[in-house]
């Protein structure tokens, strides 16, 4: 498995500089009592968890300076042109993996966000994506997070089956509905469905991305993808792939903490993970 931390600046997040996005800020307690950012925070996980010499990061070139300030001169970095949003970047990290770093087409890809808030057990769901993507004949597999209350904040997730049944069935599910932009009456109805929020984490296989690129009239060798990549639409990956109906998906359940900066609103994620950050492994 190959891991990718999306870190490539897409604007709509908030910011505590105007320099640096919050992902980047020091704004948590570390388990040490020193401040971290959650970059550190997801990079010391990942290497809690025996994963850092599977990851990489996707991110622009004027964010490289910082995120080898933080994670050391060591880390992979793959470097977008421009910012184009999630989905390009994974396009190009992909694109740069295959005929680059030589990485064979069925190698499971796994794409993380930056800005999210788990605990250390979440990277067992992790570790066990690759198995459960090549199980389910789907080609996504998504991690849902307990949804604990309704929100307006964050996309939903419907599995084929029920909270009802989650304790009688199998460990994944194949998704029959996602819902972004929901009211919070409506996240209501999804979550007495067996709806989760989703983590933003996703699996696929590579060559299901080198084929994504190849139907879009793209080059997928990295120099040459490089070169027209100012010229993508700008997109997100819910946009691109997790709403398309018509891409079988299947997700499994993190019952553990979970938040998102990307839902718009950090306070009640720095509280979040406040409380969290001194139990994570």
């Amino acid at each position: 498995m190959k891991i990718l931390i999306l870190s490539n600046g897409r604007g709509g997040r908030e910011r505590l500089s105007s320099d640096l996005p919050e992902p980047y800020l020091p704004v948590l307690n570390g388990p040490d009592g020193k401040p971290e950012s959650m970059l550190g925070r997801l990079w010391r996980q990942l290497m809690t968890a025996d994963l850092l010499e599977e990851t990489s990061v996707v991110t622009c070139s004027e964010h490289v300076g910082e995120l080898r300030k933080q994670l050391g001169a060591n880390a992979l970095i793959h470097i977008e042109p421009s910012a184009r949003g999630s989905y390009p970047a994974t396009m190009l990290a992909a694109a740069h993996l295959y005929t680059v770093a030589g990485v064979t087409p069925n190698e499971t890809i796994i794409v993380l966000p930056i800005d999210f808030c788990v605990e250390g057990d979440f990277y067992h769901c992790v570790r066990s994506l690759p198995k459960l993507l090549r199980e389910s004949e789907s080609s996504i597999m998504m991690i849902g997070a307990k949804a604990v209350q309704p929100s307006a904040r964050y996309d939903y997730i419907v599995p084929e089956q029920t909270d009802d049944s989650v304790e009688e069935c199998g460990y994944d599910w194949k998704v029959r509905g996602y819902h972004a932009n929901v009211s919070e009456s409506e996240a209501a109805k999804w979550i007495a469905s067996g709806a989760l929020w989703n983590s933003g984490v996703y699996a696929f296989r590579l060559d299901f991305l080198l084929n994504r690129i190849s139907e879009s009239g793209l080059p997928v060798h990295y120099d040459e993808l490089c070169k027209q990549y100012s010229q993508l639409q700008t997109q997100s990956l819910e946009e691109a792939l997790i709403m398309d109906a018509s891409i079988v998906k299947s997700c499994i359940r993190y019952d553990g903490p979970w938040d998102s900066l990307g839902s718009g609103q950090s306070s009640s994620l720095n509280r979040n993970m406040a409380l969290t950050s001194n139990r994570s492994s």
